[in-house]
């Protein structure tokens, strides 16, 4: 299985880095043409390749970058109470239940709208994006304990341990400073840890792992397009252009997903063609121009239906054909 498993990445890669063949003007080669074009989109579309469940290495991996969260521009400035931390400090109250009484209910909710801001300009499922829904999911969901599992918590309150002492912890010095954490605390933390049958930091695994390999075939959701309008759609399109069309629209309707059509705008137009559609279809300059007329297309016949906002077909169609 894992000599297969490296077979088909080879020919992934190998299908991703083709070049653009030349015309030849037979029908055989165009319908050979068309079927590597399809069969690429497939193999570089995340949705339709499937999915490999994450080791737990791969993981742990991935949670040691939470840490960088916190000197990302959202959450650069975030720090604990500090005059409750100095008064902690001066009561040689012991480290890790600092920690907890400073996890109030005003700083979690702060935390957790930048985490919701840092997803908001993140891509979905890049690493920024999930840890951050990860970390926003655990909690909003856990019991306070179970927060000494998490990295990012743990180097805000290490950033602001080092400000109450005039120092500064930056990302360079920040792995060294948690090793420490670890440990001062590593006896206290992990007897709570084996007192959890949960613990915080299996369920931020479990969670990460959900938001990057959740099968998204088997979600349910509301369909852009009625399908009785799609169909009365592509009874209208030529029979020379109804399976290019199709084949488009597939990847735009069903693997971008795309709200319903009340909710379509310019943003979401630029977003699909110049962002989504490169980073995932890998798109000959053929296939982009196919998408621009097909969704052109698609864009006339939703606004003759009274459908599509009105205010989008004249800045689209602009945009669809001067691209």
């Amino acid at each position: 299985m894992r000599a297969a498993s490296k077979l088909l990445l080879l020919f992934y890669k190998f299908m991703a880095k083709k070049t653009k063949p030349k015309k030849s003007g037979m029908l055989k080669r165009r319908q050979q043409k068309r079927q590597k074009k399809m069969l690429r989109r497939r193999l570089a579309m995340p949705k339709r390749v499937p999915q490999q469940p994450a080791s737990t290495e791969q993981l742990e991996q991935l949670l040691s970058t939470l840490p960088t969260l916190a000197f990302e521009p959202e959450l650069t400035d975030l720090n604990m109470n500090k005059s409750e931390f100095k008064a902690l400090l001066d009561s040689d109250t012991r480290e890790v239940d600092i920690f907890m009484k400073l996890l109030t209910e005003d700083f979690i909710a702060d935390l957790s709208q930048r985490l919701a801001q840092l997803e908001e300009t993140n891509p979905e499922k890049s690493i920024k994006s999930v840890l951050s829904k990860a970390t926003r999911h655990q909690i909003e969901n856990s019991d306070k304990i179970s927060y000494l599992s998490n990295p990012l918590l743990i180097a805000i309150f290490l950033k602001t341990h080092a400000s109450i002492e005039g120092l500064k912890l930056d990302l360079g010095s920040m792995p060294k400073a948690m090793e420490e954490f670890d440990q001062r605390n590593h006896k206290f933390i992990q007897e709570i840890t084996d007192k959890i049958e949960d613990s915080g930091k299996q369920e931020l695994v479990t969670n990460t792992e959900e938001e990057l390999f959740a099968d998204e075939d088997k979600e349910e959701r509301i369909p852009a397009i009625e399908d009785s309008v799609y169909k009365k759609f592509i009874k209208l399109v030529s029979t020379e252009k109804q399976e290019k069309v199709e084949e488009d629209l597939d990847v735009f309707l069903v693997d971008f997903q795309p709200p319903p059509i009340a909710e379509w705008d310019m943003r979401l137009v630029k977003r699909f063609l110049s962002k989504w559609f490169i980073e995932n279809a890998n798109p000959l300059e053929e296939d982009i121009e196919s998408m621009r007329e097909s969704l052109l297309t698609l864009f006339q016949f939703l606004a003759e239906e009274k459908l599509l906002p009105e205010t989008l077909l004249d800045p689209a169609k602009k945009y669809l054909q001067n691209e």
